[in-house]
């Protein structure tokens, strides 16, 4: 046997092994997710259950038997398999033992079953049938009137209620979207269905811009950057499972790299205007964007050029908004989405706190002052990470270089999403698509908000959780997300401090390297075979032969 050949050996091992983990992980959690008590769907209409080989396999195995705090612990074990396997097959690929054809074809195939199941871990499909029914059917304006406004609505019951009062919080373009859909699909079952395969359809259409951009750009990293999105159960399940249109947003923020190593900046523009129309996250990218651009260009051209990238981007905003705009709510929903909360942001240690010391002086109003105070504060936070990175994009020209521009993007995203006082784990998959281009530690805080999202985010619904936890809620946001969170900011400032490009590595030990690497492989110290002389050559003796007379000579 040859050296390469006892050296793959054990690689071929542990990429079978992270393969067969990742998909009896992603099966599992989809059994779990098919029987009709399980943790994992939100409510449903009435009269809709789930159906298809997975309902019938679970069926099988006596999962539907079980109650819901027994299905809840079995729930709790295929989510933890999921994540093990995600961050398995994830070394894999980094280290190139897997294929881009293995990775495809779990992909799509992960996103074929997820379409089989019902609605999952979200009720946000609801809110955003009755934003599309305002329009289509009601003929109102969603950023002015709330479903409460229209309570008899079919939709009403499902619809959470912390967002029966709110109006419309996501873009023009997507609420023209769900007009549209509403406008076509009149039941609630062909609503989910809707807005799962326009999830689904994003998902495929961003993972072949991503095999495509970073198989040019950086083909070792391809095989990753496509099994991040491709293979993620957070991407699998909550976006696509739950019908998100953070789906739509990954789908333009990947064409806005493609645009960007192509070397067309204002097309990127555009595709992040559009992304900045389905959710206002997008205007982070954007805003780095015109600053790379601006700042490149000739000092007496600078201004022509920000009015023109301004002009285009914002002037697409306003074209799919203007029938909407008004002055009751002028940001259209944007201030309204930054005064809700929830319970897994790193940001709520700051909103809680502040509130528990407004209410020691002041009583309840005190603790309102200082709920707001903490969210204002964070927004300021936030405000001020975008500012100190686009101001390095500004000052370096290393840093406008395409790589290291998309990974500013992703600092500032993560930064972003992780001091705001709402943070769903679909979020993740703004920042997702450009993963490939992190440094270790933007990539890792990644994959562990992935692996440890898809493990705690178990049920839906809190009526479903055993009595025993259902009073147990922590006076902080998700304790991991908390110190990736600081972990996240101490890379950015230094970073920043380090005059490094945003895309580079300082080089120090990180948590993670040994793991990240793979399993060492000991290579058997094998004596090369000696090759038969030929016998009408003389014998001489290579270098490799142990000659014992010499090494007796040598002691």
């Amino acid at each position: 046997m040859s050296i390469l050949a006892a050296r793959s050996q054990p690689l071929v091992r542990t990429t079978r092994r992270a393969v067969r983990v990742s998909v009896g992980g992603m099966l599992l959690v989809a059994l779990v997710a098919a029987t009709p008590s399980s943790p994992f769907p939100p409510v449903l209409p009435r009269g809709m259950e789930p159906t298809g080989p997975f309902r019938w396999l679970a069926d099988l195995v006596g999962l539907s038997s079980l109650g819901p705090t027994a299905l809840m612990f079995v729930g709790l074990m295929a989510t933890t398999t999921a994540a093990i396997g995600f961050i398995l097959v994830l070394r894999e690929a980094w280290n190139g033992r897997i294929s881009m054809r293995t990775v495809l074809i779990l992909s799509v195939l992960y996103v074929v079953a997820v379409l089989t199941l019902p609605l999952l871990f979200s009720r946000d499909v609801y809110s955003y049938g009755y934003y599309g029914r305002m329009v289509s059917t009601y003929h109102v304006n969603p950023y002015i009137e709330t479903p409460r406004d229209f309570d008899l609505n079919s939709l009403y019951r499902l619809t959470y209620p912390g967002w029966r009062s709110t109006p419309s919080v996501y873009g023009p373009l997507f609420t023209w979207l769900s007009a549209g859909l509403t406008w076509t699909t009149k039941s609630i079952e062909g609503l989910i269905t809707g807005f799962q395969l326009i999830a689904a359809a994003a998902f495929v259409g961003t993972i072949a811009i991503i095999a495509r951009v970073v198989t040019r750009v950086r083909p070792e990293r391809a095989v990753f950057a496509v099994a991040v999105v491709g293979l993620n159960p957070i991407v699998i399940f909550h976006v696509v499972g739950g019908g998100h249109n953070d789906m739509l947003l990954a789908l333009f923020v990947s064409a806005a790299v493609a645009l960007l190593f192509a070397k067309r900046e204002l097309l990127a523009a555009v595709a992040l205007a559009l992304g900045m129309s389905v959710k206002a996250s997008a205007v982070v990218p954007l805003i780095l964007l015109i600053v790379a651009v601006v700042a490149a260009a000739e000092p007496e051209r600078r201004r022509a050029v920000a009015l023109r990238f301004a002009a285009v981007s914002g002037g697409l905003w306003l074209a799919l908004a203007f029938p909407f705009l008004q002055l009751q709510n002028p940001t259209l929903g944007l201030l309204e989405a930054s005064g809700h909360d929830s319970g897994k942001a790193p940001g709520q240690l700051v909103v809680r706190g502040l509130s528990a010391f407004g209410s020691l002086l002041l009583g309840d109003t005190g603790g309102d002052v200082g709920a707001t105070v903490g969210r204002l504060l964070l927004l300021a936070m936030s405000a001020i990470g975008v500012f100190m990175i686009a101001r390095r994009i500004w000052r370096d020209p290393a840093t406008r270089e395409p790589t290291s521009l998309v990974a500013a993007w992703a600092w500032a995203l993560l930064v972003v999403v992780l001091l705001s006082p709402v943070l769903g784990a679909w979020y993740l998959v703004w920042i997702l698509p450009l993963a490939w281009v992190l440094p270790r530690v933007g990539r890792r805080v990644l994959v562990l908000l992935s692996a440890s999202f898809i493990v705690t985010e178990l049920v839906t619904e809190s009526s479903r959780i055993p009595l025993v936890f259902q009073s147990v809620k922590l006076p902080f946001g998700h304790p991991l997300a908390i110190l990736l969170a600081i972990w996240v900011i101490r890379e950015v400032l230094r970073h920043l401090r380090g005059r490094l490009p945003f895309d580079v590595d300082d080089g120090r030990p990180e948590f993670g390297d040994r793991f990240e690497s793979g399993p060492r492989v000991e290579i058997p110290d094998v004596e090369p075979m000696p090759v038969p002389a030929d016998p009408r050559e003389p014998r001489i003796q290579i270098g490799l032969v142990r000659q014992p007379s010499l090494m007796r000579r040598r002691r």
